[in-house]
């Protein structure tokens, strides 16, 4: 097997490359931190536009429902989509 990869040319120095420092540095820590508060924040961000979309559809089908009880006629259109 062919392998080309250079282990024995890699030293110490090769790890101020990395993030803000070597291992153990505060950068990797602090880009840590960021990294979990964005995740945290996307997901909140992705319940909360989740949350404003099921509100939206319930208030609609609580009108189409409330229209129906009223006499009103209401077109509903069904969409089917199959996948083979």
């Amino acid at each position: 097997m062919f392998d080309a990869f250079p282990f024995d040319e890699w030293s110490e120095e090769i790890t101020t490359f990395w993030t803000f420092g070597v291992e153990g540095d505060t950068g990797t820590i602090v880009m840590t931190i960021l990294g979990v508060l964005l995740m945290i924040g996307s997901l909140i961000q992705f319940v909360r536009l989740e949350s404003r979309k099921l509100d939206a559809q319930t208030r609609a089908l609580r009108q189409a429902l409330a229209a129906t009880e009223d006499g009103t006629p209401v077109t509903v259109t069904v969409t089917t989509i199959t996948t083979e």
